[in-house]
């Protein structure tokens, strides 16, 4: 019996060989299985997985989607000899699932006419200003600049730097364990709940020191921070248009697509009726018979 990891093995220096970009260029596609007349190849494997994770253990993947795919082609091989394929209520499945899948290429189709035409910005912002009482903050935000300092020493430095009016940025570079995310989370806001929010005696300060006022230092593990409020926005206020400009975009954009399938139904709907394809009639239904039907079911 032939060794199956020496197989893997060897399968796996072909993959090297006849892959590329998670794309089979030879036109000598390795066979992995054959169930009856069916054929399950190398590059069924390759384009059938996500790149990711085929290259993250790429003889795994081929040898669990070499068992599931021989399991699967033996068990619909067994239910049509059993002739389960034949089955009414398997029948009406098979066909509703059918239905649903077309359904979806349909929108899916529909959706993609869409993609040709992105929400640009000046759309994003006109909705927002046309729309501002549906976006109101439901707690307070506040930006703030957080020091984390390597010593005691670099903490005080940098407390008495920012009170003398010194630049942030600068502070930041001479003084902060990360001067690059110091500077980067100075320039965005916060929900207060969530601001500091690994460091919670940090985010205690911020919840009662006022605009521009610096927070004591304290010892955090082996290190020493402080923080400075900058600016805040209060609950029930409006957010800053970058704040939800990604939001409405994807919104604008999901509603460009439902309206235009929205007309496209209403087109295939019309066409029906045109050519006497289509008859939707108003049928009073008493509800006697309506129970009737529920019963029987």
């Amino acid at each position: 019996m032939t060794d199956p990891f020496r197989v893997l093995v060897l399968l796996s220096f072909f993959v090297i060989l006849v892959s590329c970009e998670h794309g089979i260029r030879d036109t000598d596609d390795i066979i992995l299985a054959e169930v009856g007349a069916h054929v399950l190849r190398l590059s069924d494997v390759v384009n059938d997985v996500p790149a990711e994770v085929y290259a993250a253990d790429s003889l795994r993947v081929i040898a669990n989607y070499q068992r599931n795919w021989v399991n699967r082609k033996l068990k619909v091989n067994e239910a049509r000899r059993l002739r389960l394929d034949q089955n009414p209520e398997v029948q009406r499945r098979v066909r509703q699932a059918t239905e649903s899948i077309l359904v979806d290429a349909f929108n899916e189709a529909v959706y993609l006419d869409v993609m040709d035409e992105p929400v640009t910005r000046t759309e994003a912002q006109s909705y927002y200003e046309s729309n501002k009482d549906k976006f109101i903050l439901a707690e307070r935000h506040v930006r703030f600049r957080h020091m984390i300092a390597a010593s005691l020493t670099d903490a005080q430095n940098a407390r008495n730097a920012l009170m003398r009016g010194r630049s942030w940025a600068s502070i930041a570079e001479d003084f902060s364990v990360n001067p690059q995310k110091a500077i980067r989370t100075s320039r965005q806001f916060f929900p207060i709940s969530t601001a500091a929010l690994h460091f919670e005696e940090m985010n205690t300060f911020l919840q009662v020191i006022g605009i521009t006022e610096i927070s004591p230092i304290r010892r955090i593990g082996d290190q020493f921070h402080f923080v400075q409020l900058v600016e805040a926005r209060e609950a029930g206020d409006h957010p800053q248009i970058d704040w939800v400009i990604d939001q409405i975009t994807d919104w604008l954009m999901l509603e460009r697509r439902r309206k235009h399938l929205r007309s496209m139904e209403q087109s295939l709907f019309l066409k029906a009726q045109a050519n006497n394809e289509l008859r939707v009639y108003d049928v009073t239904i008493p509800e006697q018979q309506i129970e009737i039907v529920q019963d029987s079911l």
